[in-house]
């Protein structure tokens, strides 16, 4: 009986090989990888605000990248790995080192995004959306790097680092205007007011720090500094960046919905694991 079932193993490995090649050959293999980066795009935007992860949830992430790492191209590969390695010992590390690892992986998913969607537009000759999309991905990077900054400078100010707080003042400014520019995409109303509290955030945390400081004031004390609802600063400014980070893949996201609205998600009985969490939004 074992080499029956050695056998049998052997003939459903080489299917699943045969079904993978006959898959990716396919035309619409593009399209449906859109779709699946779509659906960790959105699951990522999900957990990108909770300070602790449910197992269920973090397990289906990391079943999702898994799954998009075996449909990826040769050429992609490498970059599904690397994000699997930044989230898959997620819950071992404490707080800071959690937010840190998030942060990387929020950075992976949008170059993977970024990897995917303008060949697919170029193929389909559509300049239009290409160049709509370019314009949006390039104010979400500059605001990420933005954000990546305030949370380095956030860190640094916890640990006393010389000449922190000017550079936390400093980044908080820079945040503040990459935010606005966000702005100036004609986001939906409840991205403006999300966008609107943090900005009010930054700036109160400015002025709070302006006020903390005096002249024998120290890093420490600045670091030190009281937030509201018995947070620690820390804590609260790693919070502020998890919600920029949402804010980041809710606009990333609202563009793919416009791209896709004329591409349904295809059917697949075998590969459709990944439908879209959301219907395309209504872009009227």
């Amino acid at each position: 009986m074992g080499w029956l079932v050695m056998v049998g193993a052997l003939a459903l490995g080489i299917a699943v090989v045969v079904a993978v090649v006959l898959y990716r050959q396919r035309p619409d293999w593009p399209l449906h990888q859109l779709h699946e980066l779509r659906a960790l795009l959105q699951h990522a935007r999900e957990l990108a605000a909770q300070t602790h992860i449910a197992s269920s949830d973090y397990q289906h992430l990391l079943s999702q990248i898994r799954q998009l790492h075996h449909l990826a191209p040769q050429a992609q590969k490498p970059m599904y790995r690397l994000l699997f390695h930044h989230l898959h010992a997620l819950p071992q590390y404490d707080e800071v080192t959690q937010a840190r690892m998030k942060n990387r992986a929020l950075q992976h998913i949008i170059y993977l995004v970024d990897e995917a969607v303008p060949p697919f537009l170029i193929a389909h000759n559509d300049e239009a959306s290409l160049s709509h999309y370019q314009h949006v991905w390039y104010a979400v990077l500059e605001l990420l790097q933005a954000r990546q900054r305030y949370s380095y400078a956030s860190i640094q100010l916890h640990k006393a680092t010389p000449n922190a707080s000017q550079s936390l003042n400093l980044q908080q400014q820079i945040l503040v205007k990459r935010l606005c520019q966000l702005q100036h995409l004609n986001l939906e109303d409840s991205l403006n007011t999300e966008i609107d509290r943090l900005i009010s955030q930054l700036s109160n945390d400015a002025e709070r720090a302006l006020a903390t400081e005096a002249p024998l004031a120290t890093e420490k004390s600045l670091a030190t500094e009281k937030p509201l609802a018995n947070e620690t600063p820390l804590a609260s400014r790693l919070a502020l960046s998890q919600r920029v980070n949402a804010v980041i893949l809710t606009v990333l996201d609202n563009c793919l919905a416009d791209l896709l609205a004329g591409f349904p998600a295809p059917q697949d009985d075998i590969f459709n694991t990944l439908s879209p969490l959301h219907e395309p939004r209504n872009s009227a």
